[in-house]
């Protein structure tokens, strides 16, 4: 059945009309800019628009997690967001009191098959100046000062009016348009979609400032007491912080001034110490809300980010979940222009379906866990802080830090790419486990399309993938058991490897993969480079 807001199937894969770009992107955040580099490195021509003149310098999402630099690794870019990020190693929680004070050691938990076991502390400036070059050494640049006025899906491209600089229009005609233009998303307006925020009741302060007391830099802390929710988390400059707290929201009155002062009282009281503030050189006030966009595609519009979702910043979710929309969509964009219209359609359609239950299921998760820690409730609150303790020092709960908050295990189980296979482990991430030369099986696969591994006995010689039509242009991995450090699980003799390194189909033989797929139909559209 088609998706009901999908144009099933598109008029035509690949338009009798030359349009401007094959993809147009709004905004130019980290997920806009993820967008616009993935599509161009898969092949396709981008343009990418910006309302703002230029880059804010504010830090904004300050949490990015292993899953999230797997896809970094992917485009290239993760050893240069890490030099400018810092390793959060350890959260210290204090709740109900000094007392009850317990180190979860984030390092020592049961990550897996990462090379990014933490979570990695960067400001989003930061973040977004590495993923601006690197799409301009793809050839593309931001056009900045350019907002959209309109968005018309014309069936076979879709037409947006922007404004330049210089204050003149201009029509750009693209294949499709992807909106990661941010909560208030014109595009989502322009296209229809709908996202129904609801208020969470909580209003957060946000600040970062510098300290002067002596606290571990690598290290966070958490303190839920009589007075609500603190958080003080580590920033990559030496000695200045993210202070993260729940506050009373104003009763019609003005807001609050958080300067040094008003942050010295507030940690003082919830903490028991004396902070230190001074340097704020950015804070931000605002009243919790939550919400999903009711459909990720309509035609050939598309969002990511917090243009299809808003949450609790509580986990740092929000931008790792947008880079991954980001990642996900792009190459099934590039492997739709080589596809015929049904089989395009559907392959467009599973982004909704493998996201949005994903970003659905993070923004419950989040919604529980601050409604729990913010509470107004006295008995509620009392109870809260009597039990926390006991719970945050299981240790099952502790590794869901780890493997869990770094979204190492998000797959695709039920995606339509899935259903029709019989591969128990379609549609989850691929196994990332060392090989005995030294990286991890992740390094192996191709760049911008599929991949095959095909694994072996030691005394086996690798297929001829070159002879075998029934291989398609794609590239091969092959593994014999001695080539691996450490166990390949959940494998058969033979997978198939989407481009964002999830798993597509896994079988005895090539043959009984072919006979699995849905899409895209055989041969693959993406080469082996």
């Amino acid at each position: 059945m088609p998706h009901p807001n999908s144009s099933a199937p598109l008029p035509n894969s690949r338009p009798a009309f030359t349009p401007d770009v094959d993809v147009l992107v709004v905004g130019a955040r980290p997920i806009g800019l993820t967008a616009a580099a993935e599509a161009r490195r898969h092949g396709l021509r981008v343009r990418i628009v910006e309302r703002r003149p230029s880059r804010s310098q504010f830090s904004k999402a300050l949490v990015v997690h292993a899953r999230t630099l797997e896809v970094f690794a992917a485009m290239g870019i993760a050893d240069a967001v890490i030099a400018q990020g810092a390793r959060f190693t350890a959260l210290n929680a204090q709740i109900g009191g000094p007392r009850h004070h317990t180190r979860v050691d984030l390092l020592q938990q049961p990550w897996g098959d990462t090379d990014y076991p933490y979570w990695l502390s960067i400001p989003q400036y930061a973040t977004e100046q590495i993923l601006e070059r690197h799409l301009v050494s793809l050839g593309v640049k931001v056009e900045w000062s350019t907002p959209l006025h309109t968005v018309t899906d014309r069936g076979d491209r879709v037409d947006a009016i922007v404004e330049g600089a210089d204050g003149s229009t201009e029509t750009i005609r693209s294949r499709w348009l992807i909106g990661c233009d941010g909560s208030r998303s014109p595009v989502r307006d322009q296209a229809g979609l709908r996202l129904d925020r609801t208020d969470a009741g909580a209003t957060f302060v946000l600040a970062d400032v510098k300290t002067t007391a002596a606290l571990k830099q690598d290290e966070g802390h958490m303190f839920l007491g009589r007075e609500q929710l603190l958080l003080i988390v580590p920033m990559p400059e030496p000695d200045r912080w993210r202070i993260i707290a729940h506050v009373p929201t104003p009763a019609g009155g003005p807001p609050l001034t958080v300067d040094a002062a008003y942050l010295d009282d507030l940690i003082r009281r919830r903490a028991g110490f004396e902070f230190g503030s001074h340097d704020v050189v950015w804070q931000s006030q605002f009243d919790l809300s939550q919400g999903l966009v009711d459909h990720y595609r309509k035609g050939r519009v598309f969002l990511a980010g917090d243009a299809a979702h808003v949450h609790s910043p509580v986990g740092g979710q929000g931008l790792n979940t947008g880079v991954q929309e980001a990642h996900n969509l792009a190459w099934k964009l590039a492997t739709a222009e080589r596809l015929p219209p049904g089989p395009a359609s559907r392959l467009l359609d599973s982004y909704e379906a493998e996201r949005r239950p994903i970003a659905q299921a993070m923004a419950k998760g989040t919604v529980r866990a601050t409604r729990v820690l913010t509470t107004t409730n006295p008995l509620l609150h009392r109870a809260v802080r009597a039990v926390a303790p006991h719970v945050i020092a299981r240790r099952r709960v502790q590794a869901r830090l780890g493997r869990g908050v770094g979204m190492l295990d998000i797959g695709y189980p039920d995606s339509p790419l899935a259903r029709t296979t019989t591969s128990p482990t379609a549609g989850r991430r691929l196994p990332n486990p060392r090989l005995a030369l030294g990286g991890r099986l992740h390094d192996r696969l191709s760049r911008n399309g599929y991949t095959w591994i095909v694994t072996g006995r030691a005394d086996e010689q690798a297929p001829d993938s070159a002879a075998a039509a029934e291989w398609g242009d794609v590239r091969m991995v092959y593994l014999n058991h001695q080539d691996l450090a450490e166990p390949l699980h959940g494998l058969d003799r033979v997978t198939l490897v989407r481009p964002d390194g999830h798993v597509a189909a896994t079988a005895a033989t090539v043959g009984a993969i072919w006979a699995q797929l849905p899409v895209p139909a055989r041969p693959l559209p993406l080469s082996r480079t």
